[in-house]
Formats: C-alpha cells, structure tokens, sequence
C-alpha cells in the first residue's frame, strides 16, 4: 500500500549530516596553482527575489533521464500540478532547474507524485558543476516537501533521486525555486 502523501516544511540540515556526499567538484590545473597573494574570501551575489516568484518557470529543466515524451523534465518546472516529470526507471536520477542567472534562494518545493524518492538530496550550483548539498534525507515520505535555502546563492538548483520508493521512476508535479 502507498503512504498518503503529506506536506511537510523541513528544517535545514545540520551541519553535520553526513548522508550521501555531494559529486567530487572538478579543479583546472590554473586553479591548484599556489597563489602569490592570499585570497579574498568573497560570497557570491545574486539578485533577490522579493515577490517570491517560482524562478523555475522562467528556467530551463533538464533531467539525467526521462520515462518518455508525456514525462519530459521541463512538465515538473510549469506550474501545472496536471502535468509531471518521470524519471528512467533506475536510481541515481536528478532533475536540474537552470534559473539562467544567480539568485538569492528563500525555499525549494517538491511536489511529488506516488513514485517519489525515499533516499534523495538537493544541491546547489552556481556554475552547473560543482554542487553543495543544501538538504539530504534517508526517511522521504512523498507529498509536498519545502526546503528552506536561507539566501543561498545558486543559478542551478537539482534534486537528485538515490533509492526509489518502488520499481517505477522518481516523479515530481512540481519543482519550485524561490
């Protein structure tokens, strides 16, 4: 039997939550080279977002994999809770919204349909390939799940599926960014 789904509003992680590492970040060679001076500590900026918009619908979703063309990634990012995304039928799949400039992030909503992930993470990115982990879980429980961000800064937002809750894909109604 499937659990009803339910909302939940979570708080952010520990900063000693441990499950499930983020993907190992790339490094240039220009960038392990020793510096002659010592490095500014600067935040990155992003533009706020005060009316609290869903930046997710004016981005562009893609997906590690798809079920077919009913399911695509971008149904999940419409703001049509009729339409959704539905993963390839294996673990390790991830939906990523490009916000096509950095913002200053208040939540991230997932609305999940019935096949939702009970292992899964959400990342952040300012440059779509060095990811940090903003939330993590082991204990995924479906329904409408909102993430708070705290202001982080990020261009690309991803929720990345790591165990399933049955043999069919991760599938989310909705993805929002705000």
């Amino acid at each position: 039997m499937t659990p009803t789904p339910t909302a939940t509003t979570l708080a952010p992680p520990s900063p000693t939550d441990t499950s499930e590492p983020a993907e190992a970040t790339e490094t240039s060679e220009a960038a392990q080279a020793p510096s002659k001076a010592p490095a500014a500590s600067k935040s990155p900026t992003g533009k706020a977002n005060p009316s609290g918009t869903n930046l997710a619908l004016a981005g562009t979703c893609t997906a590690s994999g798809v079920e077919g063309d009913p399911w695509l990634p971008r149904y999940a990012c419409d703001g049509d809770p009729a339409t959704r995304w539905s993963s390839a039928f294996t673990d390790k799949q991830w939906l990523r919204a490009d916000l096509k400039r950095r913002w200053k992030l208040t939540t991230i909503t997932l609305s999940w349909e019935r096949s939702y992930a009970v292992r899964y993470r959400v990342e952040t990115s300012l440059d779509g390939r060095t990811w940090t982990k903003l939330y993590g879980t082991a204990d995924g429980t479906g329904g409408t799940v909102t993430i708070p961000a705290k202001n982080r800064v990020a261009r690309y937002v991803r929720v990345f599926g790591l165990q399933r809750l049955s043999a069919y894909g991760y599938s989310l109604l909705e993805f929002q960014v705000r």
